[in-house]
């Protein structure tokens, strides 16, 4: 079995690399991109933008968000990994992410030794054998062939052209309430192969068990197809968060590679939009109303309209809806998944700053918002961080600068304390 390596997302990697681990994450650029992979001198590697993991038979690699600017000890790293894999959990499912609504406990984190694929592994089978042990998932299926009797509809063409003058064999149409449709087939050959990649004696127990129970499903090989063909109804919705899962599995969230190698599990996003994301969740519950409507990403303008260049997409607009059609952008939020202070620089980036400024030039909108996330041991968390004043013509624009700390395990008082603070310096 390969060892778990966890890094976190920019960050070099605390022990060097073997040379054969170090060749496959190289053939892995395409997923990162060059400019986001890098190895030091001495075989640690940093990997940039992307969360998640990669599980292959000989490499089985997790890269988690980072709560500290750095790692200054083993135990340090033991605890950023704990409470970096509880937060990603937690983003994900305020984040309203369709394949995870489960945060585990502190407790499954340590059982799982902070290892995401075990965890996911283990979400996966809990739900499905709860779900079975309720109702066991039946659906009609279309059969036909030669049977010693009729059931259904006889298909007269094929009757002549099989049977000739055999009257003892009809060659039928027929539908079966069974249980061995492709939605179980499909959950089925997920279990095989994950059965293969565990290394957790508690996660192979509960997919053995699985197994079991589903002895009567024909096993199949799965392909991207099966997946499209699944249709939800009133009869398997229950089971629609399990199929989530095993499609994340087999086809990945994410662009990637081996996508569909039934030996090889991939699940990687953008960290900086799921954080930009689970704000715009955040504000989008807390402010929408009669009056006020939240964006994501939209509108998109171009800075520069007559030549179309520069085309600007923000991440969060919050217009009042009292407008009419015509909806005025009154705040822009941007989120950044960095530490924009520290002890070297005591600043915001400039370049954070110039493009919030592009976006109250366009946009005409002059209550701005960077926020970034509390990073641990940072002797900066106040709120607002900075506030700028830039006066342009007979408007003032306000850029202020927010930490939210989504480390904390009390995320809907966060989400509170973040809704507040948006009011508060848009009232201001």
């Amino acid at each position: 079995m390969p060892k778990l390596i966890t890094v976190f997302e920019d960050r070099y990697s605390l022990e060097p690399i073997s040379n054969e681990h170090r060749m496959e994450l190289s053939s892995l650029e395409s997923i990162w991109g060059r400019q986001n992979i890098s190895f030091s001198v001495d075989n640690r590697v940093l990997l940039r933008k992307y969360v998640g993991f990669i599980a292959t038979p000989s490499l089985q690699l997790q890269i988690l968000p980072k709560l500290y600017e750095d790692a200054a000890s083993a135990e340090d790293f033991e605890e950023e990994k704990r409470s970096s894999v509880r937060m990603l959990f937690r983003l994900l499912a305020s984040s309203g992410f369709p394949s995870v609504k489960d945060i585990p406990e502190p407790q499954l984190i340590a059982a799982m030794n902070g290892d995401l694929l075990e965890i996911f592994i283990h979400i996966f089978i809990k739900r499905f054998l709860e779900l079975f042990q309720k109702q066991i998932h039946r659906q009609y299926e279309d059969f036909e062939g030669n049977l010693a009797f009729i059931r259904g509809r006889i298909l007269f063409q094929r009757q002549l052209l099989r049977n000739g003058g055999f009257k003892h064999k009809h060659y039928v149409s027929y539908k079966e309430f069974t249980e061995d449709n492709l939605l179980n087939q499909i959950i089925k050959a997920t279990m095989i192969s994950l059965r293969t990649l565990t290394k957790n004696e508690e996660n192979k127990t509960s997919l053995s068990h699985a197994l079991l129970l589903l002895e009567d499903i024909c096993p199949i090989r799965l392909t991207e197809s099966m997946f499209q063909r699944v249709r939800f109804n009133r009869l398997n919705e229950d089971y629609r968060p399990v199929f989530e899962l095993a499609k994340m599995f087999y086809l990945n969230r994410q662009p990637g590679v081996h996508a569909g190698d039934e030996r090889t599990f991939t699940f990687l996003i953008p960290l900086n939009q799921l954080f930009e994301f689970s704000l715009y969740q955040w504000l989008d519950k807390g402010l929408s109303s009669d009056d006020w409507v939240v964006r994501y990403q939209t509108p998109q303008r171009y800075l520069d309209a007559e030549k179309e260049v520069f085309l600007l997409r923000p991440d969060i607009t919050i217009a009042c809806s009292r407008a009419g059609s015509d909806t005025p952008i009154e705040m822009i939020v941007d989120a950044k998944y960095k530490n924009p202070i520290s002890e070297e620089n005591t600043r915001l980036s400039e370049s954070d700053v110039y493009q919030m400024l592009a976006y109250a030039v366009r946009y005409q909108c002059n209550r701005l918002f960077l926020v970034y996330p509390v990073f641990r041991a940072n002797k900066y968390f106040q709120n607002p961080l900075a506030t700028y004043l830039i006066h342009n013509g007979n408007q003032e624009i306000r850029i202020s600068a927010l930490h939210i700390d989504i480390a904390s395990e009390d995320l809907d008082q966060i989400q509170k304390e973040f809704i507040k603070l948006i009011c508060h310096f848009f009232e201001s």
